[in-house]
């Protein structure tokens, strides 16, 4: 009992969860692009039809661009944590990799959204995921912050409460996509789109 309390305890560098995260990210991310395949364009031999041909391959167009994004916006959110995290333990890692586990389907379930956007468990998978991904990196930054874990730089109240507030207002945005997602599809997330320009009043009024 006593070794398996100290292995729990044991704290350890970040550089090599920060390097696989990295590259989990940068995998998800380019893997995306795949799902756009030229063959999918047909053969136009004018610009028009090539322009037509783009048209008709929008929705997975769209759904590239959404997922590429939102993935760019989760790996920055994991960037600015760690510039506070230092350490890491057995559950934090733990917690990293549930994290690195939705990343990982992101691609797949963009490719569910652009492939069968008239049902709805097709348009809902991907914000599913995405909202799943947002909670479980909030957890994250909280377990790691946690000043009895060890684990991150003494942070000041003032950033830790606008940190909160803007982790909530991203975990509900985010479940609000996936209601509204229900009815107009990937253009849901123009939603978070709106998010920074509420967010900066919520933070004077409550931080």
């Amino acid at each position: 009992m006593k070794q398996d309390s100290r292995m729990s305890n044991e704290i350890f560098s970040t550089r090599r969860m920060e390097a696989l995260t990295d590259g989990v990210f940068a995998i998800a991310m380019t893997i995306l692009i795949l799902d756009i395949k030229v063959e999918n364009f047909g053969d136009p031999t004018t610009n028009a039809q090539l322009v037509t041909a783009f048209i008709n391959n929008g929705t997975n167009l769209i759904s590239f661009i959404v997922s590429f994004l939102l993935l760019g916006s989760m790996w920055s959110v994991h960037m600015r944590q760690f510039e506070y995290i230092t350490h890491t333990n057995r559950h934090l890692n733990m917690v990293n990799t549930l994290r690195l586990l939705i990343v990982v389907f992101m691609p797949l379930t963009t490719s569910i959204s652009s492939a069968f956007p008239d049902l709805i468990l097709g348009r809902i998978l991907l914000p599913l995921n995405f909202l799943a991904l947002t909670i479980v990196s909030y957890w994250q930054w909280r377990y790691a912050i946690n000043p009895r874990n060890h684990l991150a730089k003494k942070i000041p109240k003032s950033f830790i409460r606008k940190s909160d507030i803007r982790n909530i207002a991203i975990i509900v945005t985010s479940a609000i996509v996936v209601l509204l997602s229900i009815f107009i599809g990937d253009k849901a997330f123009l939603a978070l789109a709106i998010l920074p320009l509420i967010l900066g009043p919520i933070q004077k009024k409550f931080a």
